[in-house]
């Protein structure tokens, strides 16, 4: 995984991967359940049906529940999916297992529908990879300017909207199939499908 940096400096970035400890790992559960129905408890939101498919750029109203306190009610729509070269990573110290994976860009949109301010919620979307294997995004240490792969913004509340851009590491040189709303093992999972395309020099 991203263990640390390169540079020898000790103010030089570090990273680590939101998968069970580490890059490539698995997720059948993503935290906290999620409504079944299509009642958002939001007056005027309707949820998108669970098994739903959508491509790039198309936008599903979900609900889900960070944790037992909280129920958040977003708007979210993957818009761009781009494949990097590992070499974008040359600051960071890479073990083996990272330095064999694919590197993707997963880029989306979210608005705060919901009454429930989510500051510092991770975005709960993850890449389905070619081996049918759920993975979570990376998290850094550090500032990754290219991608910051951050959880929701500072007072992130109703009608608040964000761009992110979230980093993920296929292992084995992985391949993106979709990328997926999964919230809970029971969920029937939201997914996006398009274009992979790799970023211009």
């Amino acid at each position: 995984m991203l263990s640390g940096c390169g540079g020898g400096s000790s103010s030089t970035p570090a990273a680590g991967t939101g998968t069970s400890g580490s890059t490539g790992g698995t997720t059948t559960s993503a935290g906290g359940s999620s409504p079944t129905s299509s009642s958002s408890g939001v007056p005027g939101v309707t949820l998108t049906a669970q098994g739903t498919k959508l491509t790039l750029g198309k936008a599903a109203k979900v609900s889900w529940q960070p944790t037992q306190k909280q129920t958040g009610v977003i708007r979210v729509a993957v818009t761009k999916l781009e494949r990097v070269p590992i070499s974008v990573f040359h600051d960071w110290r890479l073990d083996t297992a990272t330095q064999k994976s694919t590197p993707y860009y997963v880029h989306a949109t979210v608005t705060n529908l919901g009454t429930t301010p989510l500051s510092g919620v991770p975005v709960p979307l993850y890449l389905l990879d070619g081996r049918n294997t759920l993975l979570q995004a990376s998290t850094f240490r550090a500032a990754f300017p290219a991608c910051p792969s951050t959880p929701l913004p500072k007072k992130f509340t109703h009608g608040k909207r964000t761009s992110a851009c979230l980093v993920y590491f296929a292992p084995n040189h992985g391949k993106l199939v979709a990328v997926s709303f999964r919230p809970s093992q029971d969920f029937d999972a939201i997914t996006w499908t398009g274009k992979v395309t790799t970023p211009k020099k």
